[in-house]
C-alpha cells in the first residue's frame, strides 16, 4: 500500500512539472519577435543595397564620356565592381591633362591614376595613347527613414522584385531596349537561375554593337527598367582605335534579381 502511494505521488509530481514546461514562455516569445524583426531588417538592407547599385555602371560610363575634351576619345573600357580600366587617344598631353582634371570630381569614380601615355605615329599623324585606372565608388544602401517600420520599408523595396520573366519575354525586352538605343544586339545568353536567401538571380551575357553614346543609352535604359537589372561587368573596344567615330563592340554581364 505504501509503495502504491509513493508511485502515485511521483506520478502526480511528474504531471505537474510537465504542465509547467508546456506553457507559453514570455521570454521565448520576445526572442522570437526580435529574430523576425532582425530578419526583415536584414532583408530590407539587402534589397536596398541591390537597388542602390542599379545605375552605377551607366553613371561610370557617362562620367568618363562627358568629361572628354574635344578631339579626345576612348578606344577601350573594362568595368567591374572593383574598378575601371580606360584606354584612349588624345592629340596632345595637354588635352590628356585636361581630361584627368575633369575626372577629379567624379561622383562614381575615385583614385584616378594615369598608368602611362605614349606617342604614336601613323600615316604622318601623331597622337598620344593613354591608359587610366580608377576605383568604383560604393553607392551604399538607402538608410531606413525615421518612423518607418522594417515591414513597411520592405514592402516598398519589394516592388522592384517581380516574379521571374520567361526567357522569351526577357529576350524581347532586351532586344527592344537595344533597338531603341540604336544598337545591334549580337548575342544573348541566359545562365542558370540561382536561388538566394532573399531573392533568386539569373545572369545574362549580352553583346551589342554601335557607337559609344548608344551604349551609354542602353546601360541607362537597362537600369531604368521596372524589373531590377544590375550590370556587373561591361567592356567595349573600338573597331578602329584611330577613328574617333568608329563603332564599338561591347560585352555586358548583367544579373536580374526577382522574388522567390
Amino acid at each position: 500500500m505504501a509503495r502504491t502511494t509513493q508511485i502515485l505521488i511521483c506520478l502526480g509530481i511528474c504531471l505537474a512539472l510537465a504542465a509547467c514546461n508546456s506553457g507559453p514562455s514570455s521570454s521565448g516569445s520576445s526572442a522570437s519577435g526580435e529574430d523576425e524583426a532582425a530578419v526583415l531588417e536584414r532583408k530590407a538592407d539587402f534589397l536596398s543595397g541591390l537597388l542602390s547599385r542599379r545605375h552605377t555602371a551607366a553613371q561610370a560610363l557617362d562620367e568618363l564620356m562627358s568629361a572628354l575634351p574635344d578631339r579626345v576619345w576612348l578606344t577601350e573600357v573594362v568595368y567591374d565592381a572593383a574598378g575601371v580600366q580606360i584606354k584612349g587617344n588624345a592629340p596632345t598631353n595637354n588635352l590628356l591633362s585636361d581630361y584627368l582634371a575633369r575626372l577629379e570630381g567624379s561622383p562614381s569614380l575615385a583614385d584616378m591614376i594615369l598608368r602611362g601615355s605614349a606617342m604614336r605615329t601613323a600615316r604622318g599623324r601623331e597622337w598620344v595613347e593613354f591608359f587610366l585606372q580608377a576605383a568604383v565608388r560604393d553607392p551604399g544602401g538607402t538608410p531606413m527613414p525615421a518612423g518607418v517600420t522594417p515591414s513597411a520599408r520592405l514592402e516598398e523595396l519589394e516592388k522592384a522584385f517581380a516574379p521571374r520573366q520567361d526567357t522569351a519575354q526577357m529576350l524581347r525586352e532586351l532586344q527592344m531596349l537595344a533597338l531603341d538605343a540604336g544598337l545591334q544586339m549580337t548575342r544573348f545568353a541566359p545562365g542558370v537561375e540561382i536561388p538566394g536567401e532573399f531573392t533568386s538571380e539569373l545572369a545574362v551575357a549580352i553583346e551589342v554593337a554601335g557607337d559609344r553614346a548608344d551604349l551609354e543609352r542602353y546601360l541607362f535604359g537597362l537600369a531604368a527598367l521596372a524589373r531590377l537589372w544590375l550590370v556587373e561587368q561591361f567592356s567595349f573596344r573600338a573597331v578602329s582605335a584611330e577613328d574617333p567615330r568608329s563603332e564599338v563592340r561591347a560585352s555586358i554581364a548583367a544579373k536580374t534579381h526577382f522574388s522567390r
